[in-house]
């Protein structure tokens, strides 16, 4: 009887060992795509950011290692390696839990993080720095925004209160314009880039916070059943 439930842990163990592996995989993507994302407007963004995305990679690359350990120890029924595996387990599921603490906290500073930054880089727009320059113009028609809070922002940065001109990237422009276009307060975008870029974060946090909380869950299964296949696996050795 017990060398029956010994088998069945077994391949129970080296059953969630797959669905780890298959986590380690889904997580190493999330982190993998979001610091694609992330990059893609670097200057805006405080390197709080991406210490999380940087986290789900190198979690991945890990989870990978600590799988083929588990593997292992079921396979053979070695008892060591069981307990190595459950031990490394366990210091991943403390590594895990406080970043998924980290990630909701900053969560919920996103939009401010985000304002403070787009705040900074207001001057340095046009001739002073290329790089920024590009990037607000980015920002401002991927997400259909204009300015930090509003496009009034642009003012005081460009000096434009008579005119009240803000950057073209700020307003809607149809194809086949041969006219001189002008871009104002009037008819610019209405949304604050603050708001939009800021949520387009947070959205991109929350996906690897659900992935953390996924992930523990498969971590907790794998080491109870690590822990019961080892115990097992004792008892047999102890009473052959």
């Amino acid at each position: 009887m017990l060398a029956k439930i010994f088998t069945t842990v077994k391949y129970t163990l080296v059953s969630v060992n797959f669905l780890f592996l298959i986590t380690g995989i889904i997580i190493l993507s999330v982190g993998s795509s979001v610091q694609s994302a992330y990059n893609e407007y670097h200057a805006f963004l405080s390197e709080r950011f991406f210490s999380l995305p940087a986290f789900c990679i190198a979690t991945g690359v890990i989870i990978f290692l600590i799988s083929f350990a588990g593997f292992y120890g079921a396979f053979k029924e070695d008892y060591y390696v069981i307990m190595g595996f459950v031990g490394a387990m366990v210091l991943m599921l403390i590594f895990q839990l406080s970043a998924c603490i980290a990630g909701y906290v900053l969560r919920g500073n996103t939009v401010a993080l985000v304002q403070q930054k787009l705040i900074e880089t207001m001057d340095l727009y046009g001739p002073n720095s290329f790089e920024v320059t590009k990037l607000w113009d980015e920002v401002q028609n991927d997400f259909t925004c204009c300015g930090v809070r509003n496009s009034s922002d642009w003012l005081g940065p460009l000096n434009t209160v008579d005119s009240q001109g803000v950057p073209v990237s700020c307003c809607p422009r149809g194809s086949g314009i041969i006219t001189t276009f002008n871009c104002t307060v009037a008819n610019a975008y209405r949304s604050g880039c603050s708001e939009v870029f800021g949520n387009w974060v947070q959205s991109h946090a929350t996906a690897i916070g659900l992935s953390g909380i996924f992930l523990v869950i498969m971590q907790a299964l794998a080491v109870a059943g690590a822990l019961w296949l080892a115990n097992i696996s004792r008892q047999e050795r102890e009473f052959p």
